[in-house]
């Protein structure tokens, strides 16, 4: 064993140089798949925080590596999770399930339940009253009412050409994102594929009635051509006439330019009023800036990519929806 030992100790001494960046080669591969499997998991797991090598994590990470266009999309949906997993710890319920954060005031019509509770207990009203008289009451803070980004969601989304590659996988796990918040709000939810004039799929995702598989199905949707705008909002007012869709929250995602005419944008107008839903336009301009004159006709508000980060615009949109 020691002639072993010495011969081993010989071995590395001789080759430490080869051996050392053997070594480096190996952990960079052992982190680089590790990454890659909290990625995965991270993104389409029912539970992301769950990294065991479990039949169904197995099962998972087998399906999404198959699949180059699920595994750019998982780079950026677990950190989206992520974000509307912390959006929800910081926003709070109340009365039909409108979101409230909370401020400081005297306002008992809004108070919490908790400083309500001091009431009860003769100790605790004096502190009550102090609080009170300061201002300083913890009570519900009004965010979004319904008619405002908390009804059923429509996310348009532009796969023409030149959104190919990663701007598709951007946009793809904002939609994925917007799907969970919709289905933890029991909200619908339809995505709308668009391109050219005429070209769209519309996959509609119902609280409860979908897997994992039917997400991935339409994360994975591509239709390749060119870009209209008009096809896909004719297809989300559809939705809200015919499917349902109530105090719609439209986000419609392009990285292109299209005159809609002024006729069928006095109809959309018109129909913004009468239904009362948003349109939020997300330009993804990173390359090429200077285009939101496009959206501007029809959203209430547009992120672009060449002014703010990506996850600055999808943490913007998760705190306004959770």
């Amino acid at each position: 064993m020691e002639a072993v030992s010495k011969m081993v100790d010989t071995n590395l001494t001789q080759n430490k140089e080869p051996i050392g960046s053997m070594i480096d080669a190996a952990v960079q591969s052992a982190c680089k798949k590790a990454e890659e499997i909290q990625s995965i998991l991270g993104a389409w797991s029912d539970e992301p925080g769950n990294m065991e090598r479990t039949p169904v994590n197995m099962a998972l990470l087998e399906q999404v590596r198959k699949s180059k266009t699920l595994v750019d999309i998982s780079k950026y949906l677990g950190r989206f999770r992520e974000m509307f997993a912390q959006g929800k710890k910081n926003g709070y319920a109340y009365g039909r399930g409108e979101k409230y954060a909370l401020e400081l005031g005297n306002d008992l019509s809004r108070a919490i339940t908790s400083e309500l509770a001091m009431l009860a207990m003769p100790e605790t009203v004096p502190l009550f009253l102090r609080k009170y008289q300061r201002g300083q009451i913890k009570q519900y803070l009004r965010r979004e009412p319904v008619c405002k980004g908390m009804g059923d969601m429509i996310v348009c989304v532009d796969e023409s050409d030149s959104t190919k590659g990663d701007p598709e996988a951007w946009a793809k796990a904002v939609a994925m994102t917007l799907l969970e918040i919709a289905a933890d709000g029991h909200r619908r939810f339809a995505l709308v594929h668009f391109s050219g004039r005429g070209s769209f799929k519309t996959d509609i995702f119902l609280p409860g009635a979908y897997d994992a598989g039917q997400k991935m199905a339409a994360a994975e949707c591509f239709l390749t051509g060119g870009t209209n705008f008009e096809t896909p909002l004719r297809e989300a007012l559809r939705l809200m006439e015919s499917e349902g869709f109530e105090n719609a929250d439209v986000v419609f995602i392009t990285d292109g330019e299209c005159a809609l005419p002024d006729g069928y944008l006095k109809e959309l107008c018109e129909e913004q009023l009468a239904r009362k839903f948003t349109v939020t336009g997300i330009l993804l301009d990173k390359s090429a800036p200077g285009m939101d004159f496009s959206l501007k006709p029809f959203c209430q508000k547009i992120y672009r990519t060449s002014q703010l980060d990506g996850d600055d615009i999808v943490y913007d949109l998760v705190n306004v929806r959770v």
